[in-house]
């Protein structure tokens, strides 16, 4: 999502998904049409590694970006995802939105603390689209980079 964020803001911003689609195949040169500019990044930062600190800027700023292996989002289907074992390899950019604690973890003798994501797969896949991880042992990397949009600038339409 940096790479993303810093091509934004050099780019000068970007264009509506309707009048710029994603194809899924090469279009050869790019097609970027600065007149048609809907939003534009003035300012992203790196949000620290620490899960309490990423759980107070989610809450005093809003969603955040996040890198994860995406390996067992692809057969998620419900409740909290807690895999012993995901590699940190990040491979999949989604949009970290909440947190709480579920269920019971007879290891801790409490509820499981957990992510909530939501991916860009649609609605129908997962929990109306969204993912619940479990927080606390940088599960699949969801903790190794996280960033933010400091300030967007949108057009009014």
């Amino acid at each position: 999502m940096n790479s993303a964020f810093e091509y934004t803001f050099k780019a000068g911003g970007l264009e509506r998904e309707e009048d710029y689609p994603y194809t899924g195949t090469d279009r050869g040169s790019c097609k970027f049409d600065k007149s048609k500019i809907a939003a534009s990044v003035s300012n992203f930062s790196v949000v620290s590694l620490d899960e309490e600190q990423i759980a107070a800027n989610l809450v005093k700023n809003g969603p955040l970006a996040v890198a994860i292996n995406a390996v067992f989002m692809q057969t998620y289907i419900g409740k909290v995802s807690c895999p012993y074992i995901c590699s940190k390899r990040l491979d999949h950019g989604v949009l970290l939105v909440g947190y709480g604690s579920a269920g019971y973890a007879p290891i801790r003798f409490k509820e499981k603390p957990y992510w909530i994501i939501k991916n860009s797969w649609g609605e129908n896949w997962g929990e109306n689209g969204y993912y619940k991880i479990c927080r606390g042992r940088d599960i699949c990397g969801v903790d190794s980079m996280v960033s933010t949009v400091a300030a967007i600038h949108t057009a009014t339409e």
